[in-house]
């Protein structure tokens, strides 16, 4: 398990729990919004000893705080990239802490079979966009790349689906950014998911260096306002009933 680094604590990443969290870098997507360009655009091969170095102290951080803790956040990136996140689990699972996972949900498989084991407690799923906006969401507007995420969005769906399956606690989280989220894509989102469960929308935040900056830098993103969110929010209300807002 290779990490690229990790917050010894956080009272806002675990709905409820004091909890550490940890990153690991690499993933599928190139979203033009993504703020960790440095965690994304990693190259899996560098600082391999260096990512495997940092688990071991992480966790032997926690074996330290196991009782001051309640849960580990697992996030990226995408986690579920990492090859050996089972035996991480595990270990971290081994002091009886709770797990959080954030992923973009595109190794359903993966998902599936960590639920089952029992080593994920609470799952937060990025919702990117509705099918047909999914592409240019997510950075892969070439026709191969508008293939690709074809298959990436059915992998996501899987995801949810083995969610809504599961019994373990999640919710769904999306980042909303005006040139991608104007309101009838959002509206076609809570409709094309028939989403009943927690949905979080958080607004697009400018805060250094995005994915865009190097794969598009010609790009305008913008974010909306306070008072724009809670309108889109009242006008989602009407079809996904627990549509939340977090700052």
């Amino acid at each position: 398990m290779r990490l690229v680094g990790y917050t010894k604590l956080t009272l806002q990443d675990y709905p409820g729990y004091v909890a550490a969290m940890c990153f690991t870098g690499g993933c599928q997507l190139r979203c033009p919004y993504c703020h960790n360009p440095q965690l994304v655009l990693l190259d899996e091969q560098n600082n391999s000893v260096d990512g495997e170095e940092i688990a071991m102290t992480f966790l032997s951080y926690l074996e330290q705080r196991r009782l001051q803790l309640d849960g580990v956040v697992i996030s990226g990136g995408e986690p579920l990239m990492q090859q050996d996140i089972e035996d991480f689990l595990r270990k971290i699972k081994g002091l009886g802490l709770a797990v959080k996972l954030d992923t973009n949900g595109l190794l359903s498989g993966k998902l599936e079979e960590l639920i089952g084991y029992g080593l994920v407690d609470y799952v937060s799923l990025d919702y990117k966009s509705c099918k047909e906006q999914f592409a240019q969401t997510v950075g892969l507007c070439s026709p191969e790349g508008r293939s690709i995420a074809g298959i990436y969005y059915n992998y996501w769906r899987a995801s949810l689906e083995c969610l809504r399956k599961a019994h373990i606690s999640y919710e769904l989280r999306t980042t909303v950014v005006q040139e991608l989220h104007p309101i009838n894509v959002l509206v076609r989102m809570a409709e094309e998911a028939d989403i009943l469960e927690s949905w979080f929308l958080q607004s697009f935040m400018k805060k250094g260096l995005l994915i865009c900056d190097y794969t598009n830098p010609k790009a305008t993103l913008t974010a909306y306002s306070n008072e724009e969110m809670q309108e889109i929010k009242q006008e989602l209300l009407k079809i996904a009933p627990c549509t939340k807002l977090r700052a």
